[in-house]
C-alpha cells in the first residue's frame, strides 16, 4: 500500500504526488477583479503622485514615531476603495504608508495620526 500524506487543500494523495491543486490558494474572481485596478497605468501614475505629493516617505511613521521610513511605500486609502471605489483617485484619501503601517491599519476608516491629506498640484495630469 502506497504511504499517503495530506495535502493543505484536504485531498489525500501519494506522498510522491503534486496535488491537481498545486497548493495555491484559489482567487475567487471577486478578488481578481476588486485588484485590477491597481495593475492599470494610471494607478501607477496616481500612486507616483501621492508618494511625492507626501514626500516620499511613510507619513504614519513620520508623525505618530517620529522615523523616517522610505522602504515599501504604498498608498493606503482613508475611506477603504472597496467601499469606496468613487473615492479611488481623489488624493485627499489617500496617504502614503511602509507595508506595515499600511497592514496594521488595514480597512479602518479613520487614521490614528492626525493628517490632512492635500490635493495634488495642478502640476500633476492624470
Amino acid at each position: 500500500m502506497p504511504k499517503m500524506k495530506l495535502c493543505s487543500c484536504g485531498k489525500k494523495i501519494d506522498e510522491k504526488e503534486k496535488c491537481s491543486c498545486k497548493n495555491k490558494r484559489s482567487r475567487s474572481q471577486a478578488d481578481i477583479d476588486r485588484n485590477k485596478p491597481l495593475t492599470e497605468v494610471r494607478w501607477r501614475k496616481f500612486r507616483k503622485q501621492i508618494i511625492d505629493r507626501d514626500g516620499g516617505i511613510c507619513v504614519r511613521c513620520f508623525i505618530k514615531f517620529n522615523i523616517i521610513e522610505s522602504t515599501n511605500l504604498q498608498v493606503h486609502h482613508i475611506k477603504p476603495r472597496i467601499r469606496y471605489e468613487h473615492l479611488m483617485y481623489e488624493a485627499t484619501n489617500c496617504v502614503t504608508l511602509c507595508r506595515d503601517c499600511n497592514t496594521e491599519l488595514g480597512t479602518r476608516e479613520h487614521l490614528d495620526f492626525p493628517f490632512k491629506a492635500n490635493e495634488l498640484d495642478n502640476d500633476y495630469c492624470l
